[in-house]
């Protein structure tokens, strides 16, 4: 059995932008993961909403996820492989961060987890960086949440250091000898709130994660 854990922010949570809800379980990225991988794999989901890589949220507590790691890799362990996907929350526009800063913060995490025995034999597991889905600007008539966070602001553009993210997690992967997938090659964020993927992209990314995985000497 290989044990797999995803940890990620509301895109891995299964945040459903339309209302606010959450995505079933059978429709959430991680288990379409699951069912395209088969009894072989466990899949672990460590989603949360708001999660950044390494950042301090003043108005939502409890989201570093680089405080929360740790405490995951040892939960779950012992782990053949971590999928990283974060940085989507990292862009906010009051955080002020740069592709490049959240590119930091995401070798922050990878170092945790070399660093880390929480794979079989006293070993790290591996590691496949994810860079998110683009954020984009909508303006529906209803917001499900303040969108305003994921607009340009006093000339900080989220949508812009969003789409810088695939550069500097892909660096950050070759730079620590991890696998990467660019999750915007194969889905997008919906036009509802423009920061969460649809059923039809957890699909999608679900499905281009195993292709991935199933390629990987795990």
């Amino acid at each position: 059995m290989k044990n797999i854990l995803c940890f990620g922010d509301s895109n891995t949570w299964g945040f459903n932008g339309e209302n606010c809800s959450r995505f079933p379980y059978n429709k959430r990225w991680t288990t379409v993961l699951q069912n395209m991988l088969g009894d072989g794999f466990n899949i672990i989901p460590e989603g949360l909403n708001g999660r950044t890589t390494v950042f301090e949220d003043p108005f939502d507590p409890c989201k570093n996820g680089f405080k929360a790691l740790p405490y995951c890799l040892l939960s779950h362990m012992p782990l053949n492989l971590v999928v990283l996907m974060l940085g989507t929350n990292d862009s906010k526009n009051y955080f002020h961060n740069t592709s490049m800063s959240i590119g930091k913060g995401l070798g922050r995490l990878i170092e945790t987890i070399q660093a880390s025995d929480s794979g079989f034999s006293g070993l790290s597991p591996s590691i496949l960086v994810i860079s998110p889905a683009v954020v984009k600007n909508v303006y529906p008539e209803t917001q499900p949440f303040d969108l305003r966070e994921f607009q340009n602001i006093d000339g900080h553009d989220p949508v812009a250091v969003s789409e810088g993210l695939s550069a500097e997690f892909e660096q950050k992967a070759k730079e620590y000898d991890c696998d990467f997938l660019d999750a915007a090659l194969y889905a997008q964020v919906g036009d509802a709130d423009g920061v969460h993927l649809t059923i039809e992209g957890h699909k999608a990314l679900g499905e281009a994660i195993s292709v991935k995985i199933k390629k990987m000497n795990l």
